[in-house]
């Protein structure tokens, strides 16, 4: 295993935003090392002397990790009207899957950065709540749009559930003028629960206090911008790259190459596996660039590097999430399946 991708663990921890039922090895919650041949799969009961290299650190208090919180489209899984068995069977087993987020983990100051506010925020939090304190869940969060998924999280950092204290918010111009100009959003500003730190893409913005020095930057994408524009995360640490783009209509000019340029994991948009699986739906009015394209374009980039490229902010449809003959034939070009607790070892 190369040192650029054995740092990805995969975990294997029953969490409690993993699982759908009716799959025998249960393609969103515990997996087996075959079906993730390129990171390490943990353990259940995550080894407290595992590092990146099978041993010699205490994984859990060391480092800096990038954490996956979430992994689906921006209703979750199950998803609101949906009657289909890929639904009706997580709601029979009360699994759930939360909408795509990450976590940047600083292990040993036992602190952290939240990217996207999902309405799933409690679940999600409650799975680093050791970075945590009282009313400061996280130091600042990180935020890529204003679709539903990404960003009303923050209602609970209003006066009625955290009642947070200049909680530092990341985002766009554009993104900081949308919530300062609409409730409920707008009462966060002016009760400075939270903090808007407006950011230009391309601009980087840098965190001297995690680590060796982490830097963040935004990266515009162009996104059904109805409210306000669109940005994918770069995440930077001296020694390692992570990529964050869990929404984009299409692969326009040489917007993925950029994206992934210099990157070790790439977190990309995998909202639909081909585009058939919502019949009678005007795909044009919902543009995600198919699964099945992205590997046509990065095939060779993923044989040389496996595990590089991850899927993330997959539809409660997509049949990456719960048919194991597809997803074992991503797995087998190279690709990855972004999983509820999986990590990446940042620095």
């Amino acid at each position: 295993m190369s040192r650029t991708f054995s740092g990805l663990l995969i975990g294997a921890v029953t969490l409690l935003l993993s699982g759908c039922a009716g799959i025998s090895k249960g393609p969103f919650g515990q997996q087996s090392a075959d079906l993730q041949p390129h990171g390490i799969v943990l353990p259940p009961g995550w080894p407290e002397n595992t590092d990146e290299n099978g041993g010699g650190r205490n994984w859990a208090n060391q480092g800096g990790k990038i954490i996956v919180l979430g992994n689906a489209q921006d209703g979750g899984v199950p998803h609101v009207g949906c009657l289909k068995e890929c639904c009706e069977s997580a709601r029979r087993n009360g699994q759930r899957l939360g909408p795509s987020c990450l976590a940047i983990v600083d292990m040993v100051q036992k602190k952290a950065i939240l990217v996207e506010a999902t309405p799933a925020i409690e679940e999600q939090l409650a799975m680093i709540s050791f970075a945590g304190r009282p009313r400061k869940p996280v130091e600042a969060v990180l935020l890529t749009h204003a679709h539903i998924g990404h960003y009303t999280g923050l209602m609970h950092f209003g006066r009625e559930v955290a009642s947070t204290q200049s909680m530092p918010v990341y985002c766009t111009p554009k993104m900081a003028g949308f919530l300062e100009e609409n409730g409920p959003w707008d009462q966060l500003v002016k009760l400075e629960q939270i903090d808007l730190k407006k950011s230009e893409p391309g601009q980087a913005i840098t965190f001297e206090d995690f680590g060796f020095g982490l830097k963040v930057t935004p990266i515009a994408v162009k996104h059904r911008n109805e409210y306000a524009d669109t940005v994918a995360w770069r995440i930077e640490s001296p020694s390692r790259t992570v990529v964050f783009c869990p929404d984009i209509d299409r692969w326009n000019d040489d917007i993925l190459e950029t994206l992934i340029e210099g990157a070790d994991v790439c977190y990309l948009d995998a909202t639909f596996y081909d585009g058939r699986e919502l019949p009678g739906r005007d795909m044009s009015k919902i543009p995600h660039p198919p699964m099945v394209e992205t590997m046509d374009r990065l095939q060779d980039l993923a044989k040389k590097h496996p595990g590089r490229f991850r899927f993330i902010h997959l539809n409660h449809t997509n049949p990456a999430l719960h048919d194991e003959e597809i997803r074992r034939s991503v797995i087998e070009r190279g690709f990855g399946i972004a999983e509820v607790g999986e990590s990446f070892y940042l620095w």
